[in-house]
Formats: C-alpha cells, structure tokens, sequence
C-alpha cells in the first residue's frame, strides 16, 4: 500500500472517532505512567542512596563497617598500619532526632585531619581558611551542617540545634555548613570524640574509610583483612550501600511493575476493542481496498500501523506523566515508595532513559498486538458481502477445554520453581499460563453454562439470551477482557486482605504491652540508660517494665544484615509471635535464639540446628529453638533473650520500653510520672498498643495505596474496553435493531435487551474470573509472597469486598453496554433493512 495513501487513511480514521480515541490513549498513558513512576522512583531512590554514599567514601577504596552498636577502635589501629594502606578514616555514625522535633539527622564523627585527605569537602570554606574555623572542628559543642540539612532546619551559622543523643539532649552551635556535602542528604559533622563521648561509644567507631597505595589489589587485600576482623565486622567496596538497597527494594518495586504490566495489558485491549469498532464502521472501506488491490498484508499493516501509532502516542503522554508525578512525589515525600525502604529527604530525580524506553516500547508492542488480533478479521472479509454492509466481526470463540486444561496443568510446575535471585519467577509463571487457561475457557465454559439457563417469555430476555448464546467475537473478547482484569483485580484484593487480616492478628499478639516509650523515634542514637529504666520501672504506675534493644548483625560482606531483637522473652510472647515449635524449649549448652522466616530463607538456617552469630564482636554459638513471624523486617531478625544479650554484649542499654501499668486505663498519669522523673528526657515518644496498632495498620494501607492505585487502573482499563466492544458489536448489528424495530420492539426495548447482554457478559467475565481470581490468589499469597518477602500469611477471604466488586462489573457492564449501543438503535437504523431488499 502506497505510504502516501495509509497515512491518508489513519488520518481519517482517526479524525472520525476523537473521542474514543482519546479514551484509548489515555488509558495506555495511564498504564504507562504507573510503570514509569515506579521505576522512577525507583531508580532516583537509588541515585540518592549512591550520591551520599560516595559523597561520604570520598576517594576511598574500601570500607570496613560494623554492627550498629559499632566495634572496637583498635580495629582501626591495626588497618591503619599496615604499608597497603595509604589513608585511613575511622567514622562513628548515627541518626539523631532533633530535641522537640520530628526531624531526623545522620550525625557522623570524624578525625578532621584523616577525613580530610579521603574527602577535602569535610571542609568548609572559612575552616580552610582561618585557624579559627578550622579549630571549631574540635570543638565539642560545635558541628558542621550539610546544606540539605540546613536548608531543612532553617538553620544557618551560629545558630543552636538539640539534638537527642545518648547521654541526653545536647546543644550544638552550627559553626557552618560544608557546600561539598550538598549531595550527601541530611548530615551534621563533629569531631569524633564528641560524638563517642555523646553518643555513649568511647573507644568504638562504626566504620573505617581505606584509600589504597597504588598498585594493591583491592580484592585480595579485602581477603586477607576479613580473614583478621572481628565476628559481625566485615570489608567491602566504598559507596556499597546502593547495592543492598537495591536488592532490598527489588521484589517490592517487580510486584508494582507486574501491576504496571497488567494495566498496560487491559490498555491493549481498549485498543484492541476501540480498533475492532473502527472495523465494523469502516467495513465497506476495507472491501473497496481490496477490491482495488490491496492485499490481505497490506491491511494488515495499516491496522499495525494504527494500534503502533495509538501506543506511541499513549507511551509519549504515560511517560511525561510518570515524571511529572514522580517528581512531585519525590518533593513532596521524598524516596520512600511506600514500603518504608527508602526514607531519605533528598530530591534527587533520576529517571532511567532505557527503562523508560523500554516502558513505551512494550506498550506499543502490546498495542500492535491488539490491532493485529482485530485486523486477522479484517483481513479475512468476503469482499462481495462487505461491499453490500455485511457486518464484520471477529471469529467465533471455538474455544478449547483442551487448550485451557494443558496451560493450566503445565502451570503447576512452576509453583515448586525456587526463586531466582530473590524474585518469584515461577509463581509469575504460573499465573500468566493460568490467565491464559482462563481467556482459553472462555469460548466453552460460557456454552455450557448458557446451555443450562432456561428460555425466558420475555421477548427482549429471550433475544439477549440468544444472541448471548451464540458469543459473536466481539462479546467473546469483551468476556475475555473482564476475566483478565477481574481476575487479577479480584486475587489482589483477596491477597492483600489476607495480608491485613494477618498483619492485625499479628499485631494483636505482639502488641501486649499498656504503654510503649522510645527514647528517639526513627533514629538511632538516644536509648535509656540502665538507670533511667530503673528510675521508670520503680514509678508506682509501672507494674512491670520490657526493654527492647536493637543491633544491626553483619553475616558477612555479601549478606544483607539481620536485626537482633533482645527482649525478655516467655511463652506469651512466644504466642504472639506465632512461634513454630510453640513454648520455651529445655536450656541446652548454647543460648537459644529465635529467628524469623526471612532469617532462616536468606542464611538456609533450621530449627534445631547450632549455628554462630556475631554479639559483641565475637562469634557466639546459638540454638535455633524455634521459627518466629515477623512482618516488620523483611530481610531478617533474631530474638535473643535481654538476659542472653546482657551476659554476651555488657551492654544494659534499650531502644523502647514495654510499660505494663497497675491501671492500664490512666495511660496519662504514667506519661506524666515518666515526664517528672526523666526531665532531660524532652524528646521521648509515648504510644499505647491500641494506637501502635492502628498506626502499623495506617502504614500497610500507606504502602500499598499504590496497589490499589494499580488495580483501580487495570480494572478502568477493562470496562473501558468492554463499552468500546459492546459499541462495535453494536454498530456491526444495525440491521438487526431495524428488523426489531420492524417487527415492534421499542427503542428502550432494544436497549434494554442490549443492557441484558452486557450484564450477562459480565456476570460471565466474572464469574470465570472470581474462580480465576482464587486460584491466583493462592500462588501471590503462598508463593509470591513467600518467595518475594519471606512472610508467609492465611488465607483471608473479603466476602464483602468480592460481592460488590462483582456486582459492580455485571452492573458497569450491563451500563456501558446500554449506553454504546443508543446511536446504533436511534430512528435511523430502521433505514439499514432497506439495503437486503
């Protein structure tokens, strides 16, 4: 076909069909917008995470970093020595809160003189150029701010900042701000034994910055100094960070893209279905170009072309949308996507050009792969009948049980896949060959079902039913499209129901205690002094008191880090934790520890078995005495007894206190008491369990608001494309909505058999896809679940929820299929019997 000519024709064809058009390209925008906003996201999330990182590493090589508790300073000494080593930067880190803030800030301790020659930025401007400001340096009550720090703070030079550290809330005078550190987020520096001395850690560092000599192999020196470290103290590349946070965020942000995916795929079958009704209008069209010559293939590319130009331009409008709501996204919230793995306050905004790329290619892809579905038809018209207005439709859905049962079988193996470098591979498998099973069934699940309803008397029932029974392709593909999207819509619903239902039973045994403090929420560097939990613990509205104390555990430089949780630990909490075996087993030779389901997936642990964890900055051989549920650390914690942990670590402090009082309902009177005896204490959090439970539960429906966002695109999508069919169905049957009108049918007769059509096609679509919905619902919680975050949950069924999402399709259906098919049953189609005469 001549290319003057077919851009002629997509001219027309599109200008006469604005509206729909739009709706379609909208859609597509939508789907792409949600996937280019996730990686977005994403990926600026990551590039802000690597800019501190190296802002901080400077021109070092290495890094040798610790628990969070840090390790001993000889380290240090004993690095710093060797001849490989060119220079060397012992760093004490922490997160402080700001006293009577909310505002967290990443405090970090430095020899000036050493940091210096790894990172000239630790310098100020005025401190390299006076002896005055270079002394203020080692000033102990003096600290350098970043200016992403500053500018948050509203605070400037001379200015004061409390913060809330271990030794209690100090005030620091802002002696200016280090303009090299800009990329390196919120950070205030001080020298290093300040900040040993407040934040309780003399003699401990948390982190060794290494340059080295030219010529040492980096690889082989890390080796040989691993092979020294002690336990939980590992080496690896500077500015590492980022690499752990991806592999963090990974299974989160693939879930969110296969949601992304999912809309794309419900926006290809509006094209599909938008196309599909193009045909049926422009079927004379088609039939003069074949008559003139053109081939079979040439329609084909024009109907190619078309969807391609439809993705293009719906890619083009998703993508800018996508950045611009990432990047409102990033200034408003910063990179958090919802699930609490990034909580930075940056406003790094770095998109990835070729996974956008990709975003838009796939979404043309997928829409040429909906024109072509359309134009298979077309291709295959009779020309003698089109050229006297025969209606064109697509093929009759055959449909094939056969065809459904092998997909559906040959998903099964795929449920028993292992994950592939931490992603569910296999359970996504699995539910793309069972979608496919289900779109395959279509055709003769409907024919049986539709065999068994009775005839009606009504005339209009009688001729919905019929024509319902017969399933032309346009309604088989609309069924289609609602049991792809109800489907996937409805097995999230029921997944994340299960999720919640789960998480609050979980709550619900966890959470035992009547009041719970924190010495400095979201950070690090506040706990309660073994004194203080006694000055709490001897008030009389204190019946007893629970300290919990937190540790970060290196297993070694590749592994992600676990959490140690040390707390008292009995039967009832035990309980509450849903422990596997329940109950306390006999005291053996080796201290029992608990360890979550992340914990024994990612380090291959077993109950029963003797295995070695780094406490104290020595290796310390555990039992694993039982399997705990956790849903707060996705990459693993152990739980050690506080009575364990004190004998190993001499360490007495905690993070939080567990308060069960004499009179659980006069909450305020212990706050009060707690307030009098710890005056220094200005900048505790009280929370009770009723409240800590609803702001964990306000958290889950935060992280995945997006999912919902998802899932209310996918299935917008999908009635959309369902009104789309039911109009080109309408407009291919004129001729019959004349010959109706002819024998006595009214206009809202007519219309009322086509909103008993659609809503038949709805309750089928849904009906297929609420026993599709179940069975996917299963693989998401068994399997992607388990493999992608390594919870595993019960089954929780939302009967409500399911009813009026169901109700709701058959209803939106039965609608959209009324209101598609007014203009084709309008005065004027009586007018189309004339042309069988």
């Amino acid at each position: 076909m001549n290319a003057g000519l077919a851009r002629q024709l997509m001219r027309g064809s599109l200008a006469a069909s604005r509206v729909r058009i739009a709706l379609t390209v909208a859609c597509i925008a939508l789907g792409v917008a949600m996937a280019s906003a996730v990686h977005t996201v994403h990926t600026s999330a990551l590039a802000e995470i690597d800019r501190a990182a190296r802002a901080l590493a400077g021109r070092a090589d290495l890094e040798v970093r610790g628990p969070r508790s840090g390790f001993d300073e000889s380290v240090f000494l004993a690095i710093a020595d060797r001849r490989e080593v060119e220079a060397a930067s012992p760093v004490v880190e922490a997160e402080a809160a700001v006293a009577d803030s909310t505002n967290v800030v990443r405090v970090l301790g430095i020899d000036a003189f050493r940091a210096v020659r790894l990172q000239p930025a630790f310098l100020a401007s005025e401190a390299s150029t006076s002896a005055a400001g270079f002394g203020r340096l080692l000033d102990a009550r003096s600290l350098w701010l970043s200016p992403t720090a500053a500018q948050r703070l509203r605070l400037k030079a001379g200015d004061t900042l409390p913060l809330r550290m271990a030794s209690g809330v100090r005030e620091y005078t802002i002696a200016g701000l280090l303009p090299g550190m800009d990329a390196a987020g919120d950070l205030a520096v001080m020298d290093i034994a300040a900040a040993q001395v407040d934040l309780d850690r003399v003699g401990r560092i948390s982190r060794i910055d290494l340059r080295l000599r030219q010529g040492v192999d980096a690889a082989r020196f890390a080796a040989e100094i691993q092979a020294l470290l002690p336990a939980g103290v590992v080496i690896g590349g500077a500015a590492s960070l980022t690499g752990r946070a991806a592999a963090i965020s990974r299974a989160y942000r693939v879930n969110l893209d296969a949601l992304a995916m999912v809309a794309l795929a419900t926006g290809a079958f509006l094209v599909f279905a938008t196309l599909a009704l193009q045909a049926a209008r422009r079927r004379q069209e088609f039939a003069l170009l074949r008559a003139l010559g053109v081939t079979r293939r040439g329609l084909l590319a024009l109907l190619a072309a078309e969807g391609a130009l439809l993705g293009a331009l719906g890619a083009v409008f998703g993508i800018a949308l996508g950045l611009a709501g990432s990047r409102v996204l990033l200034q408003r919230s910063g990179t958090d996507l919802g699930a609490g793995y990034f909580g930075g306050h940056g406003n790094a905004f770095a998109p990835d050009p070729l996974s956008l790329a990709g975003i838009a290619a796939l979404a043309i892809a997928m829409s040429i792969a909906g024109a072509l579905q359309v134009a298979r038809a077309v291709a295959r018209i009779d020309v003698a009948e089109a050229l006297r207005d025969r209606a064109v439709d697509l093929p009759r859905a055959s449909g094939s049980g056969s065809a459904a049962l092998v997909l559906a079988l040959a998903g099964l193996p795929f449920l028993w896949l292992p994950p592939v470098h931490g992603l569910p591979v296999g359970g996504y498998a699995a539910i793309a060959f069972w979608l496919c099973a289900s779109v395959a069934a279509v055709g003769p699940l409907c024919r049986i079902t539709l065999a068994r309803i009775p005839s009606h008397r009504s005339a209009t029932a009688a001729l919905a039913l019929a024509q319902v029974r017969h399933l032309p392709g346009h309604l088989a593909a609309s069924v289609a499209g609602i049991v792809v999207s109800a489907s996937l819509c409805l097995a999230m619903a029921i997944m994340v129901h299960s999720f919640r239902e789960s998480l609050q039973q979980w709550l619900g045994g966890v959470v035992r205690g009547d009041l719970y403090v924190s010495a400095s929420p979201g950070a690090s560097a506040a706990q309660f002094s073994q004194a203080e939990q006694q000055i709490i613990a001897a008030l009389p509205q204190v019946a007893r008191l629970e300290p919990l104390r937190y540790d970060r555990l290196q297993m070694g430089p590749d592994s992600a880090p676990l959490t140690l949780v040390a707390r008292p630990i009995d039967g009832a909490i035990l309980a509450g934790f849903q422990a596997e075996p329940p109950g306390i087993p006999a005291r053996g030779a080796e201290i029992p520890v608990w360890i979550t389901e992340a914990a024994r997936d990612l380090n291959g642990w077993k109950v029963g078995e003797r295995v070695e964890i780094p406490v104290a900055g020595r290796a310390v051989p555990v039992r694993i005495a039982g399997l705990v549920r956790d849903y707060a650390r996705t990459w693993g914690a152990v739980l050690m007894d506080t009575a364990d942990y004190r004998g190993l670590a001499s360490d007495a402090a905690a993070n939080d206190l567990v308060l069960h009082l004499r009179d659980p309902g006069n909450a305020d009177a212990a706050r009060g008491a707690i307030r009098t005896a710890l005056p220094h204490a200005t900048g505790l959090a009280f929370e009770d369990a009723a409240g800590l439970r609803a702001r964990s539960l306000a958290i889950f429906d935060r992280s995945f608001a997006i999912t919902y966002a998802l899932e209310a695109i996918a299935i917008a999508i999908g009635l959309a494309g369902v009104t789309s069919s039911f109009a080109a169905l309408a407009w291919s049957r004129r001729r019959e909505f004349g010959v109706l009108r002819f024998l006595g049918l009214r206009r809202r007769d007519v219309l009322a058999m086509l909103a008993l059509e659609g809503a038949a096609a709805g309750a089928l679509g849904a009906a297929i896809g609420l026993a599709s919905g179940v069975a996917i619902s299963l693989v998401l919680v068994h399997v992607v679940n388990r493999q992608s975050f390594h919870w595993s949950m019960e089954v929780h069924w939302p009967f409500a929820a399911l009813a009026a999402l169901l109700a709701g399709i058959v209803a939106t259906c039965a609608l959209g299929a009324r209101v598609s098919g007014a203009l084709a049953v309008r005065q004027e189609a009586v007018l189309a019997v004339k042309d069988d005469a």
